[in-house]
């Protein structure tokens, strides 16, 4: 599914006013009618009904405007509760208020802070609300009377019904602008904004897309470059395992890291790459750590390497390890490789040095992020997985600057570093250097578990080692990682899953991919 932009969208509706012909009030009307749908279907009969529709003086407010009329004429009690004077409105919203006004709709105006004041308690006394106030338009952060309606909107206990989008959030980035309406549903128009699915349904509630009659033509004219990873596409880059393959078919992963106190994370790693179907995998760490992974680990071989006197990964292992890669078919660094400076120079030699695919993870990254950026990866398949925090050191920026606009922060790294660029939290960013990015829906919190992270970098190096490139391994890994953490939901609720709990979810995970549900089963929500 694609998805676009705020600019992207006001262009779609331009094309299709000004050069298909299409009249906006045509189009303003389908999008009332399947809203109301919608909200006929959650609610069920409207007939006496209190509804408070609160409109803005744009098309969002004439879209709220058509769904009150429609709303009174199925019998509904709709009021609506205009934040400009009546005379302010022009356009396909001007046409829809007096529409309306012929119908008998109630339109109050509410100008500015003094008169919304004024009507508050009695907005309040309604059984259902539409948040028709601010579109996707919105550049700047919300003041005044917009931002008490949101206040008030957001302390009701009735549903609330977003028209478009969440007064306040931003089409682009997800993030509210100073406030935004937490509504319970979504009916957004034409296409889905990315904003919508990067806020993860945090706003937005259930989200419903409503088909206005853009043309497909309209639509195929788009370059665009954001999408929703789905469950098909998750699917179509799996490659497919002959029934004659054995563990040499299915590639041999190395997981390089370990240090004292931090021996658990590259044998997460190394069953998060066995769970995706390595064929072999091998985890290189510390000498005096080997003892632990050959305990921990029984299907992963491990292989000691030469350590510094603090007992973590030396320099010095560069001649051991570089040969070691060359044999392997992917390598996973970082994970558990602790930040002393021997171990930081290790990992930014085998960055530039190394030519087999690579997955940096953890720690490797904190060793990139000095001069990450002034010389790419020496792999020609290269994937870093940052959290926020490690973004934003990669980055030079805030942890706040990264979440405030995930879908850059994903983007920047990807150019950056020249590499698939993975940023972690909810709703995952996968990026590529030429700007495309893809959204992940899956996951739950769940995934909020120290190891999670490793368990992901192991995941996505072991499908790089069954031969996928860094993006389809990426895209496919994530996914796949956080539908593990949906179906351990049914067992775990919200909490309490450990990260090697977590691995053993995986094939449950990849076998709904390959096998996928058969029509009319109930699977995955796609927004």
């Amino acid at each position: 599914m694609i998805l676009l932009s705020a600019e992207q969208m006001q262009s779609c509706d331009r094309e299709t006013i000004d050069n298909i012909g299409i009249p906006g009030a045509v189009l303003m009307e389908n999008a009332a009618q399947g809203a109301v749908q919608v909200l006929t279907e959650a609610m069920g009969e409207v007939e006496g009904l209190s509804v408070a529709v609160l409109c803005g003086r744009g098309n969002n407010g004439g879209d709220g405007l058509a769904m009150a009329r429609i709303l009174t004429n199925q019998g509904a009690l709709a009021t609506c509760y205009l934040m400009a004077n009546k005379d302010q409105l022009t356009g396909d919203a001007a046409l829809n208020l007096k529409v309306a006004l012929n119908c008998g709709v109630v339109v109050k105006e509410c100008p500015d802070s003094e008169s919304f004041g004024k009507l508050a308690g009695e907005i309040a006394g309604h059984e259902l609300f539409i948040d028709a106030l601010l579109g996707t338009g919105l550049s700047k952060e919300v003041t005044g009377r917009y931002g008490e309606a949101i206040d008030l909107l957001n302390g009701l206990e009735a549903p609330v019904m977003a028209v478009d989008i969440p007064s306040g959030l931003s089409a682009d980035t997800g993030a509210p602008l100073g406030a935004a309406v937490v509504a319970d549903f979504t009916a957004t128009f034409g296409l889905v904004k990315q904003g919508l699915v990067l806020d993860g349904g945090e706003h937005c509630g259930e989200l419903f897309l409503i088909d206005i009659s853009i043309p497909p033509k309209v639509i195929d004219a788009l370059e665009p470059a954001c999408f929703l990873l789905d469950e098909d596409l998750a699917a179509a880059l799996l490659n497919p395992r002959p029934a004659a393959g054995h563990k040499g078919t299915f590639g041999h992963l190395l997981v390089l890291g370990g240090s004292p106190g931090k021996s658990g994370a590259p044998c997460l790693a190394a069953m998060g790459g066995l769970r995706a179907g390595a064929g072999l995998v091998t985890v290189g760490l510390p000498a005096s750590l080997n003892p632990i992974a050959e305990a921990k680990l029984t299907a992963p071989m491990s292989q000691p390497l030469p350590e510094s006197a603090s007992g973590g990964l030396s320099a010095e292992a560069l001649g051991t390890v570089l040969p070691m890669c060359a044999e392997r078919s992917a390598v996973v660094l970082g994970p558990g490789l602790g930040r002393e400076e021997g171990s930081l120079e290790l990992a930014r030699a085998l960055w530039a040095q190394n030519e087999t695919s690579l997955v940096v993870d953890a720690d490797g990254l904190f060793a990139l992020g000095q001069g990450f950026g002034e010389a790419g990866p020496g792999a020609a398949e290269a994937v870093i997985t940052p959290h926020p925090g490690e973004a934003a050191r990669l980055l030079g920026i805030s942890t706040d600057q990264v979440q405030a606009d995930r879908l850059a922060a994903a983007r920047r790294l990807a150019a950056k570093g020249d590499c698939v660029a993975v940023l972690k939290g909810a709703r995952t960013v996968v990026a590529e250097p030429e700007g495309r990015a893809w959204v992940n829906p899956t996951g739950n919190p769940l995934l909020a578990s120290g190891g999670s992270g490793d368990v992901l970098a192991g995941v996505i190096g072991g499908l790089m080692a069954q031969g996928l490139g860094a993006l389809a391994a990426a895209l496919a890994g994530v996914y796949a990682h956080g539908l593990a953490a949906d179906l351990a939901s049914a067992e775990y609720g919200q909490r309490g899953l450990a990260a090697g709990e977590l691995a053993d979810w995986l094939p449950e995970a990849f076998a709904a991919l390959e096998d996928p549900l058969d029509e009319g089963d109930e699977g995955p929500d796609p927004c």
